[in-house]
This record gives structure tokens, sequence and C-alpha cells, in this order.
């Protein structure tokens, strides 16, 4: 079997990837990185999948795998499959730059040299990417090639950021920085006091409410992105729920969709349902959002 054919990802894994890629880029305009597994089906070829993030410290241009976290996402995995055959494939995004391999990531492929092959993926927010097999030793014999070659694309999904993703990209990426300044804990309970405070003041919000749509629409969002739903019931939805917002007078709305199925998937990949609403004024906006994020997303 010629190399070109040997690998594959089904779609929903490859969304999974680019939603990971978009979300650490909306948030904090990084790069982000983690492993996925490549195990052997019985025709030979490595299946891509088992997508995860892992505690990390992210810039810009570099991201960087904690160890432990590395050796217990392998370890977890060998257990499952129990096949010496099957590999891991270490992936990072590049998000609005080029898909190539630059130095560090050069160096990072270096460090997973073992005593057969490893996989590397580097992908960013156009779904471009560069698929690499590193072999370091054949029947044998140590020798160093590096192979750049297609990874197919098994289509049948479609993309969506979910809050629980939202809620791991939160717990597991750290934005590096070079000088760390600590408040000996006053800075966290000043904060923590002035939510306590404005949550006090929230007592003239329709939370209830809020929250039963915010779960709507997430659903529908959800529901849309995986093809679960056609777009015209997507639009449908929304708009029953804003008639309902409208007819009791809420002081919240659902937003009207007018945009095409493409641009509405476009959009949808980069933000969260709490954008889908519009508001009274922006100090109704800012406590219904302070409250989402007090409440980890209303999940």
């Amino acid at each position: 079997m010629k190399i070109e054919n040997m690998f594959y990802v089904h779609e929903k894994e490859w969304h999974e990837l680019q939603a990971w890629a978009g979300l650490a880029y909306g948030e904090d305009k990084d790069e982000i990185s983690g492993l996925m597994t490549a195990v052997p089906d019985k025709d030979g070829r490595f299946k891509l999948g088992d997508v995860e993030i892992l505690k990390q410290e992210n810039t810009g241009t570099t991201t960087e795998l904690d160890a432990e976290s590395v050796a217990e996402y392998k370890m977890k995995y060998a257990m499952k499959y129990k096949n010496k055959h099957m590999k891991y494939v270490w992936w990072h995004s590049h998000h609005t730059m080029g898909a190539f391999w630059s130095g560090t990531d050069e160096k990072e492929i270096d460090a997973w040299k073992n005593s057969s092959f490893s996989l590397a993926l580097v992908i960013n927010l156009r779904e471009e990417y560069k698929f690499r097999v590193s072999i370091w030793n054949a029947n044998g014999i140590p020798l160093e090639q590096h192979i750049d070659t297609s990874l197919e694309i098994i289509r049948g999904a479609k993309p969506v950021i979910t809050d629980k993703m939202k809620t791991l990209y939160k717990e597991l990426c750290e934005k590096k920085t070079n000088n760390i300044v600590t408040y000996a804990g006053y800075g966290y309970n000043r904060h923590l006091g002035v939510q306590q405070t404005n949550l006090l003041s929230n007592n003239s919000l329709d939370l209830p409410n809020f929250r039963r749509m915010y779960k709507a629409v997430d659903s529908l969002v959800e529901d849309f992105m995986q093809d679960t739903i056609k777009y015209n019931e997507f639009k449908a939805g929304m708009k029953e729920l804003r008639a309902e917002c409208i007819e009791e007078k809420y002081d919240f709305k659902v937003k009207a969709i007018y945009c095409s199925k493409n641009q509405a998937m476009h959009d949808l990949m980069y933000i969260g349902p709490d954008e889908m609403f519009d508001f009274d004024d922006n100090t109704k906006k800012m406590q219904y959002q302070q409250d989402n994020d007090w409440y980890g997303g209303w999940t």
C-alpha cells in the first residue's frame, strides 16, 4: 500500500480539530495542541481519532503540552485498544498562519523518535494541513526520513464548538507568559467579591427564562452544525424562540437568522450561544453574560 493511502480521519474528528483551533484563536489568539490515536484497521490503514487537548501552555506562535498529561493520554488509549501497532499523533494549530513545520515543530517531532515511526499534524483555520510520517527505523535499520503525505478526510459531519469544549479549554489551556506576578490572593479575593456584588444586583433579570432560551439556542446550533437538522429547521426554530421573546416581552430576544446556510455555518464555528441574543441595553447584556460566566455556561 502506498503511504499516501494509509491514513484517514472521519470528518467529525477533523472538524473537532478545527473547532479547537477556532476556539483557541477566538479566545486568546493562540495556537493549541493535543494528541490523537492512529489505530490500524482490518485493511492495514490507520484511522486517526480520539481527539483530545491536554494541559498546556500556549502563545500566538508556540504550544507546549504537559509531559505528565501526555503520559496519561498514552496509557489511557494503550489500555483501551491493546494494539501494539497503534501510534499517537501530535497535532497543533497555526490558526491564521500557513500550515508548515516551524523550527520548534521540528524539535517536537524529533522528541517523538521511537523504534519505528511517529506521526504529526499541523492545521490552520482555512482547513489547510501538513501530515508527517517520520520513519526512524525500518526492519532494524536505523534511518531518519520525514515524509509529508496526504490524510484522507472522510466527509459527513459539520464543525461545532460546544460548551464542553469551552470549559475544557479554560481548564487546560494556559497563556504562557515570561513574567508571572502573584498578588498573594488579594487580586482573586477582590475579583470574587466584585462578582458576588454584581450578581446580587441581578435581581431584575429574568434568569430562568434566559437560561431556558440559552439552552434551546445551544441545542439548535449543535443540531444544525452536526447535520441532525436542516438549515430551514434551524431557522424556523430560532424564529419560534424569537417570537416567544417578543410576545412575552422579555428584556432579551433571540436573533433572527437572515444569512445563507454557508455563512451561518462559518459564523457559528466561532461564536457561542450568548452571542445569538439581542438585549434591551448594554447593562442588561453585561449582567446576563456575567451570570453565564459565573454559572459556567448554564450547562
